[in-house]
């Protein structure tokens, strides 16, 4: 089979299951997405097309999930987010495809640490979500969102930071997932285009996007009609694995390069 044809469904296939895992959890898609497009295509054009593609789920879900978000949390982290933007973007000008594999990497077996290390199978999730809402932080919420934002356009990866902080700082499920969700819709836009101006993303990125979009929106689709019938336990340990798997492997394809 021609290599283009087969870069392409795994690229589809990719598209697909990182949709439905960000649909379903509100965090995920760069997680599971980007190592993998790494991989498959072997330049830096992977973090353009992870944005656009991330991009495309946030604006198939948000208009269902917008009135569930906290807006105080989502104003401040997005304010830290716009913050962050130019520091991502000139780390990522200044980047090596090593070091950016490296980075992925190891964020990715960070975060995998921290819901290891947080995971409490023993306790039933409620039958009815909780919808709880922290106290304010705003200095804290606005440094979060600028970590935020430098990672979204340094590595496309926004969740990580707002994820740890939201959920160590005890948010409900659904607000958690309304937010995530909203801010990320901001952090994509913004780094899409902040890289198209910075001329870092070809022609050739737009087709496969392009082509990449219907699997994406599918996937995006799947997710979100499942999220609310996915065994909570069994859900959390198969994306645990995944982030081990894939955080593990990209980090050693980036120190075998050096």
């Amino acid at each position: 089979m021609d290599p283009i044809v087969i870069d392409s469904i795994l690229i589809a296939s990719v598209a697909f299951f990182a949709a439905l895992v960000q649909a379903a959890t509100g965090f995920g898609f760069a997680i599971v997405a980007l190592p993998f497009l790494l991989l498959i295509m072997g330049n830096l054009g992977a973090v353009g097309l992870t944005i656009m593609l991330n991009l495309l789920v946030s604006l198939v879900l948000v208009p269902g999930l917008w009135r569930q978000a906290p807006w105080g949390p989502l104003t401040r982290l997005s304010l830290g987010s716009v913050l962050g933007f130019p520091i991502g973007l000139a780390i990522f000008l200044q980047a090596s495809l090593d070091w950016v594999r490296l980075a992925v990497g190891l964020v990715i077996l960070f975060f995998a640490a921290w819901l290891a290390l947080h995971a409490r199978p023993d306790v039933p999730e409620p039958a009815i979500p909780k919808a709880n809402i922290p106290a304010a932080r705003p200095g804290l919420e606005i440094l979060v969102g600028v970590l935020s934002g430098a990672m979204t356009t340094a590595l496309a990866m926004p969740g990580p930071a707002v994820m740890l902080y939201l959920s160590a700082s005890g948010m409900g499920k659904v607000p958690l997932r309304a937010c995530t969700l909203c801010l990320f819709t901001l952090s994509y836009g913004a780094a899409l285009a902040l890289q198209g101006a910075a001329d870092t993303i070809s022609g050739q990125i737009w087709q496969i996007a392009a082509l990449a979009a219907l699997p994406t929106i599918l996937g995006a689709i799947t997710g979100n009609c499942i999220s609310s019938k996915l065994d909570e336990r069994l859900f959390h340990i198969l994306v645990l694995a995944i982030l081990l798997a894939t955080g593990a492997f990209t980090t050693f394809l980036a120190i075998l390069a050096w």
